[in-house]
C-alpha cells in the first residue's frame, strides 16, 4: 500500500472521489467496513431477538456491556 503525503487537507479528495457506484468505490468502502469491525468489533450479538418485557431486553443488553468492558479490561491488561 503507498503512502501518500499531502499539505492541504484539499488534496485528499483525489483519493476518495469518484462516480457514485464505481467499482473502486465499493471496494475501499468494504476495506474501512472490514477494518473496522477488526478494530472496534461488535459488542453485541447478530440476529433478532424477542423479550417478553422491557426490563428483560434492558438486562440482557447490560450482560454484553459487562462482558465487553471485561475483555477490554483483559486486552489492555496483556497487550
Amino acid at each position: 500500500m503507498p503512502v501518500w503525503r499531502f499539505r492541504e487537507g484539499e488534496d485528499t479528495r483525489i483519493l476518495w472521489t469518484g462516480p457514485p457506484g464505481a467499482p473502486e468505490l465499493i471496494r475501499r468502502i468494504r476495506a474501512v467496513w472490514a477494518l473496522a469491525s477488526r478494530l472496534a468489533p461488535s459488542p453485541f450479538p447478530r440476529g433478532v431477538r424477542k423479550y417478553r418485557t422491557i426490563e428483560e431486553a434492558n438486562r440482557e443488553r447490560e450482560e454484553w456491556n459487562i462482558r465487553r468492558m471485561e475483555a477490554l479490561k483483559t486486552r489492555h491488561r496483556n497487550p
